[in-house]
């Protein structure tokens, strides 16, 4: 070949070169273009087969050599739907091929990008500055995992969100083992319990006891707040649940008394609603003065007593009871014992004016009751007036056992029909969860409410929409709620360098590259764009041993073309 074959393989290097140049040309002018991946000249000999003693001259080939592996610099946008991807993998985009009734149509081919600038058009399609329009994985409302395996267009229309109403509340609390109500004493057993006789209907019946309006002042003074919540009917209007804890059973914490007073009877009705043991009015109750013993029972009905004052009545229409109370038997010894409480009182009394029982209380003993009871209510009508009901018992009765947990346990409660002020909200299940009402000692004497939210709300417009760290399309409404469209699905390639490069930064896949594979190791960044891979002081070092190497080549024809005329000349 010799020189001529010399002028060949420069005339390649040129092309090469100019090649090279190209790339470099390409990669400076799309250093701010966003996602956009540079690419790099690699350069081939090829040779023909000849001896390796005199080996042929060959020539040099150029190739592109892509960098869609190799991530750009990852910066902060304004535009909240704008996203990157951090690490491995594309976007799944589509390409408009028409138009119909004003809406796109998008044709069958997937392509894929890393260009991210993604803003919401006119239809609510998310398309980015080149016209591609961002697929994802539609969320199911109902268990919030995306549905179905195959990304389709996101489209978020610009729709209310419908009113939800609320059917579940989680509730939990601490309620205190010794509630700090308004009549609570502790020297007087039993004062922290609600009085059912202080009501005209019992309370503490499940299902069926409430506070009347005129009532609910004296229910408040025996019971403590449980806190609130705002909740929702079928159409959106709110509601505001208001509940409290009442006490009706447990153990009297022991307390000595000292009136002596004519009439001073406190005490044994203090014995009295302790042995009541909350609401239980069937126990019997045994009177031992000296050495006789008078049986009563604790009740409501004919012949029962559940006050002090018709306990008094009852001892003064016994025979042979109203005449061991008289002047002559001031200072005689009086045993109460009911349930499984035992209490003695010393009879005193005024011989000029004896019209009841004057007793001084020894020191009561508590008894072996290892059990507390309480009642929850909610306040159904703020403005109840008269015998009109203001709060209801939601109709469980939670029990306590001696180490402040519920037993039996109860994880949930339903209220059927809960109306408030009117609003029926239907029926509500009070969700506990595990150990979810407790009741331990508590120095403020309060119920401690530690989670109270619900699943309902009302209808609200539109506001906004953002990306999640999840990858997630989350719209955001005027109601404060927050609903996750849809989940931005991102493919991944075996072989990157395969992929065919298209307009506006997107890429096709091939054989080379491989089947795209849903998912990949790269997370979805919100707010933010990858910036161009190209390196402008990179690219103009290129740039000047690019040029070095055609200077180089063409230096290689112009002394070809010199030894040409040479020999040329020999002839003349």
């Amino acid at each position: 070949m010799g020189i001529f074959g010399a002028l060949t393989t420069a005339v390649t290097g040129l092309r090469a070169q100019s090649f090279a140049l190209e790339r470099i040309s390409d990669n400076i002018a799309n250093s701010q273009t966003t996602g956009y991946k540079r690419s790099d000249a690699s350069f081939a000999d090829f040779v023909p087969d000849s001896p390796s003693r005199q080996q042929a001259l060959g020539v040099v080939n150029a190739f592109s050599r892509p960098t869609n592996t190799i991530q750009g610099d990852i910066a902060n946008s304004e535009v909240p739907t704008h996203i990157a991807v951090n690490g491995d993998g594309y976007f799944i985009i589509a390409d408009q091929t028409d138009t119909i009734d004003g809406l796109p149509v998008f044709g069958n081919e997937d392509l894929y990008t890393r260009r991210g600038d993604f803003e919401f058009n006119q239809n609510g399609f998310l398309v980015n500055a080149a016209g591609y329009f961002l697929k994802g994985l539609p969320i199911d409302p109902v268990t919030g995992n995306p549905s179905g395996s195959s990304p389709t267009v996101i489209r978020v229309l610009n729709d209310f969100l419908p009113a939800s109403p609320t059917t579940e509340i989680d509730y939990r609390a601490n309620l205190s083992s010794y509630p700090l109500t308004a009549n609570a004493n502790t020297t007087i057993p039993g004062s922290e319990l609600i009085n059912p006789s202080d009501f005209a209907v019992d309370p503490t019946v499940g299902g069926a006891g409430y506070i009347q309006g005129n009532e609910a002042s004296q229910f408040i003074d025996q019971s403590i707040a449980g806190g609130a919540i705002t909740a929702f009917d079928q159409a959106g209007a709110s509601v505001n649940v208001q509940y409290r804890w009442a006490k009706t059973d447990g153990p009297v914490t022991q307390a000595t008394s000292t009136g002596t007073a004519v009439g001073d009877v406190n005490d044994l009705g203090a014995g009295i609603a302790g042995f009541n043991d909350g609401g239980n009015l069937n126990d019997g109750l045994t009177l031992t003065i000296g050495a006789t013993a008078y049986n009563f029972t604790i009740g409501t009905g004919a012949g029962e007593v559940n006050t002090l004052a018709a306990l008094v009545t009852a001892i003064n229409g016994t025979a042979g009871l109203s005449s061991s109370i008289t002047a002559s038997n001031v200072g005689g010894a009086l045993s109460i014992t009911a349930d499984d409480y035992t209490s003695s009182f010393t009879i005193g009394g005024d011989a000029a004016a004896v019209t009841g029982l004057g007793l001084t209380a020894n020191t009561y003993a508590p008894g072996a009751s290892t059990s507390d009871t309480w009642n929850l209510f909610y306040l159904t009508d703020s403005g109840a007036a008269g015998t009109t009901a203001a709060w209801r018992n939601v109709g469980t009765d939670y029990i306590f056992g001696a180490n402040g947990q519920l037993s039996p346990s109860i994880t949930s409660t339903t209220i059927n029909s809960l109306t408030v002020n009117g609003i029926n909200l239907g029926n509500i299940t009070l969700d506990h969860g595990t150990n979810g009402i407790t009741q331990f000692a508590d120095p403020n004497g309060v119920a401690k409410v530690t989670d109270i939210n619900q699943d309902g709300f009302a209808a609200g417009e539109l506001v906004g929409t953002t990306v999640s760290e999840e990858g997630r399309i989350v719209a955001s409404y005027t109601n404060g709620r927050t609903v996750d469209i849809a989940e931005i699905s991102l493919a991944s390639f075996n072989g990157d360098g395969g992929l065919a490069k298209t307009d506006g930064g997107a890429f096709r896949s091939t054989p080379a590259s491989g089947a795209p594979i849903l998912g990949s190791l790269g997370s979805v960044v919100g707010s933010a764009l990858e910036g161009s891979n190209t390196d402008i002081a990179d690219e103009f070092t290129k740039l000047i041993v690019t040029q070095q190497a055609y200077a180089a080549n063409t230096r290689i024809i112009s002394t070809a073309d010199e030894m040409i005329q040479e020999a040329l000349n020999m002839i003349r």
